[in-house]
This record gives C-alpha cells, structure tokens and sequence, in this order.
C-alpha cells in the first residue's frame, strides 16, 4: 500500500506540475533576456537587524537593556583570556601538531568560501571572527555529513534547516548550498544571540541544541558559561566546543604565524555567475554545452543530488563565470533526464541519523570524530 501511495506521489509530480506545462522555447527566451537585462545579483541580503558595532556593551545587563535593534555583536566575550586560556592553548596545539595536515585542507577549502561567507555576515551585521565557524563544523566541506545528518558546511539538521528556509528534499539539499547554507546560518546565528545575550552561550547553543541549553540554565539556575557547559548532561564535544572555535580562529587569522605557510587556496567561489535553468536539466549536458569537466559543474552545485534539476520548476545553477555567454547560446542543447531517473531518485530512500539508548552496547563517539571521514 505504501509503494501505491509514493507512486501515485510520483505520477502527480511528473504529469501535473507547472514545470512541465512551461513551453520550453518560451522559457529559454525568458531566461536570457532575465541574464542580459540583470543589473544586480540574484540573492540579497536583507538586513533583518541594525546592529550596531561601534559601540561595545560594559557589561551583561546593559546588553540586555539594549533594543533588539541596535545589539552589540562583539565576539569579546568569545576571546576570553585566549592568551592564557589552558583550553584554548591546547586546541592551538592540536591543530598546528597533531591535526596539521588536516587542518591545512581545511584552511584550502576556507579560501573558496571565504570571500563570499564574509559578505553575508558583514550584510548581516555579525562578528568578523565568526565566518570561521565551519573550520570545526566540517572542515568548509559541503558534503560533510554527520552521524545524526547534520549536512553541509554550517551542519544544519534538516529541520532547523527548513526552518530557516532551506529546500531539503529528494532532489535538492540547500545545506550543501554554501551561499544559502550561510544566509540561514547567519539568521540562526543572531536569533541564538538575541536569544542568550553572549556568543558564548550562543555558540554552545548551536552545537547543543539552545532547548538543551536553555534546560540547563533553567533547572540550575547557572549563569556562568562555564558552570553551564561543565553540566553532566553536555557532552564533551560541547564542552569543547568553543576552546576549538577560538583555536582555529586564532591559527586561521595569522596562519603563517601558527606554521601553516604557502596554504594553496581553492578558487574562489565569487568567480562565478549563476543562472536559471529549466527542470530536469542534467549537469552533464550543462557541462558538455561550456566544456568543462561534469565533476566541476557537481562541484559549484553540491545541493544538487541526482545529476539533474529538480523536475518541479526551474532552478539556478552556478558555473564559471568566463563560460556563461557560451552557455547561453547553446541553451536549447541542454538535455533533460529520463522519467526512469527522477523515478528512481523519488524513491530513493534518505539515510536516517543514527542514535543509541543507554542499553545500547556500542561506546559512544563525538559526532566530531564521527565526521572526521568527511573532513579529510
């Protein structure tokens, strides 16, 4: 009866969705007078809050007396003692010894996303320091993928990802999408300030969870960042978690000054242009009309999942900059994928995040070492 059910799912999205009744000759001229007569970017940026930078809090009350429209997002109560800070010291330590040679594809990966990354959080108001984030989320790797599906650079599980307006569905993943991954990390990233008052407790929010966070506070009535996270019930990952953020942001600043030196950064993702194709568009012919390799065209797009666009609508893709006039004119060459292979991706069963009850005799792990096959 299932199998009747996604079936009949199925017959509906292919023979009654609006992208199949949109002429595709009317469609590919709409596409390229839309790219020929824009005059700004596709995505912006709006500023939900007026953060106020220039001047800094004295204190925790003043900050909380301050309007909701005029924060203070200054990482100073993140660079705590860092110069003195055992914890800190340690993760330096780490990161430039142990975990060099992971830590410097890391820091490759961090000079694709960076420059974009950077934009959206000055639009948004937050702290410079924090586009370092995904050093320690996934090593800036769109496919990273933890044990519970916390998916893309900023780790979002997939329903704090539709929350905050990401597209997650059989054919698409906006969490592996690093431009739009950012603008909904930048949102949850404020509404978990707003929420906690410190970027601290944000931080450990964001790792935790802000409802396990939010418990701890209540039921012990702790103020203290530090008597909060040395609760029994936050794991040692999130203990952790802030000491490793400072850590990799210190090195990540001044790399050349922790030994990380002649860092050959990826191409930035900035030289590219992105543009609106029809449904069920493959990567391959995409990739075929401007001759470039197909792994380039997965690589710009990694919220694409099958090969192909979504059969629902038309959908940006991005490609390199240099090649988009060819492009254009080769727009009624691109090919569509069969009915075979967007049945097969509708039917695809989706991975669930695994979890273990107390009875459970497999030992525990970080979801941090979890991940570690995919930061590497």
């Amino acid at each position: 009866m299932k199998k009747i059910i996604i079936l009949m799912q199925f017959f509906i999205l292919v023979c009654f969705s609006p992208a199949f009744a949109v002429n595709n000759e009317d469609l590919t001229k709409v596409i390229k007078e839309d790219h020929s007569d824009k005059s700004e970017e596709v995505f912006t940026y709006d500023k939900m809050i007026n953060f106020d930078n220039g001047i800094s809090a004295k204190s925790y009350s003043e900050k909380e007396e301050r309007k909701r429209d005029n924060l203070d997002i200054i990482v100073e109560s993140i660079f705590w003692g860092v110069n003195s800070n055992p914890k800190v010291n340690h993760f330096v330590n780490y990161y430039r010894e142990k975990a060099r040679e992971r830590f410097g594809i890391w820091l490759s990966r961090a000079g694709k996303y960076l420059p974009i990354i950077s934009k959206i959080f000055e639009e948004n108001g937050l702290a410079e320091e924090l586009v370092f984030l995904p050093l320690i989320e996934s090593g800036f790797s769109p496919y990273a993928t933890s044990r519970a599906q916390a998916v893309g650079i900023w780790q979002f599980m997939k329903g704090t990802a539709k929350n905050y307006g990401l597209r997650v569905d059989k054919f698409i993943d906006e969490r592996r999408d690093p431009e739009k991954s950012t603008i909904a990390a930048a949102s949850y990233l404020k509404d978990l300030y707003e929420r906690f008052g410190s970027w601290d407790f944000a931080l450990a929010a964001y790792n935790a969870g802000e409802g396990k966070i939010s418990r701890i506070q209540s039921s012990t009535g702790y103020k203290s960042f530090w008597d909060v996270i040395s609760h029994r019930k936050v794991k040692r990952e999130t203990r952790e978690y802030v000491p490793r953020f400072v850590a990799a942001t210190l090195i990540a600043k001044n790399p050349e000054e922790f030994g990380f030196e002649n860092i050959q950064k990826d191409p930035v993702l900035e030289d590219t242009e992105k543009i609106m194709l029809p449904a069920k568009t493959t990567l391959k012919s995409i990739a075929e009309a401007i001759e470039v390799d197909e792994q380039t065209i997965k690589d710009l797009n990694p919220a694409i999942k099958n090969g192909f666009l979504p059969p629902d609508g038309p959908y940006l893709v991005r490609i390199p900059k240099d090649k988009t006039d060819l492009l254009l004119s080769k727009i009624d060459e691109l090919k569509r994928a069969d009915e075979k292979s967007i049945r097969k991706a509708f039917l695809k069963k989706e991975p669930r995040g695994r979890s273990y009850t107390k009875k459970s005799k497999r030992p525990a792990k970080k979801i941090a070492d979890a991940k570690r096959a995919n930061l590497s």
